[in-house]
């Protein structure tokens, strides 16, 4: 991972383009909710709402999962 906006960004891309594969709602459900049944639009802006505040450890987390 190259910076902290660019993990971002690339997590927020990869979900928005796989919104159905394991990684997406794993990330999902580990940074809004544990039953979270699947990707919408509005768990997209929320989730890029909650990554902005999330520590530096827990973006590198979620950006390991879907790499």
């Amino acid at each position: 991972m190259q910076g902290r906006s660019e993990g971002i960004s690339e997590i927020l891309r990869f979900i928005q383009e796989h919104p159905e594969s394991y990684a997406s709602l794993a990330v999902c459900r580990r940074a809004l909710d544990g039953g979270l049944e699947r990707v919408t639009g509005d768990t997209l802006v929320r989730l890029e709402q909650y990554l902005q505040e999330a520590s530096d450890d827990e973006i590198e987390a979620y950006y390991t999962i879907i790499t």
